[in-house]
């Protein structure tokens, strides 16, 4: 094979077919066909994501609600995210692929926001995520939420890596009125129903296969933590994989009918 000869991948198409209320959601994408991890299938789980995210917001319109979500309003993005092992890897590829004066400024937000959290009594929380019980993650987000730390990935109050954006990122999407997402609490902010959450999958299932195990990990941290751990996660058959994560999300919704 000569230096100029391009390295191509098999694929298969992965499908699924759903009728959920009578309505049908379809979606067909190719996945690789030999062994891969977990986080090579990150492009067909942000395609996933989005196509159940699509569904959910097209019934909430269908049935009068109106989406407060707009650009330029970056409430959000001050919350606390979790995100997956392979997400926090993909982060740190990230950065470090952007211009060195970029990169460096990007760094900085995430130094000093860990800075505030130290401050704050939150880093060695949100350091250990598999010590915090269910009952506490709202009250931890909350806390998190009230120190107004913005993304590092936060420019003039829009997402500047939006085709990255974590699983988590692209799920949260409000009904309630906008002036609720200023001061969030249980009660006031309506979320997008989702029929299937594929981020919250996405976690389970790579915490399966990691040595570490976390159940999540804090966006924030994500830089720190990728620069430790590698992925020692076994390869597996694409197709296999992609029908794991179907039945794990099938798991979580009703079909009237479904086939993959």
């Amino acid at each position: 094979m000569s230096e100029d000869s391009e390295v191509v991948t098999a694929t298969v198409k992965a499908a699924v077919e759903l009728q959920i209320a009578g309505r049908p959601l379809r979606l067909e994408v190719p996945v690789p066909a030999g062994p891969v991890r977990l986080s090579e299938l990150l492009p067909f789980l942000r395609e996933l994501t989005d196509a159940f995210v699509a569904f959910a917001v097209e019934n909430a319109q269908d049935q009068g609600a109106t989406l407060s979500c707009r650009k330029g309003c970056g409430a959000c993005c001050r919350q606390l995210v979790p995100i997956a092992e392979i997400e926090a890897r993909r982060l740190r590829e990230v950065v470090a692929r952007l211009p060195d004066a970029r990169r460096v400024t990007i760094a900085a937000r995430f130094a000093a926001a860990r800075q505030r959290l130290q401050q704050a009594g939150l880093l060695d929380k949100l350091a250990t995520p598999n010590q915090v019980r269910d009952e506490e993650v709202d009250a931890l987000g909350l806390a998190y939420f009230h120190l107004g730390i913005p993304c590092p990935f936060l420019e003039d109050e829009s997402c500047s890596i939006y085709s990255e954006r974590p699983l988590a990122c692209r799920e949260y999407l409000v009904l309630s009125p906008p002036a609720h997402c200023a001061q969030p609490t249980v009660d006031n902010i309506e979320p997008v129903k989702l029929v299937a959450r594929v981020a919250r999958t996405v976690r389970m299932l790579d915490s399966e296969r990691s040595v570490t195990a976390n159940r999540w990990l804090a966006l924030i941290l994500a830089l720190d933590w990728a620069a430790e751990h590698g992925d020692f996660s076994l390869p597996e058959a694409g197709p296999d994989l992609v029908r794991t994560v179907f039945a794990r999300l099938l798991g979580q919704v009703s079909p009237e009918s479904a086939t993959g």
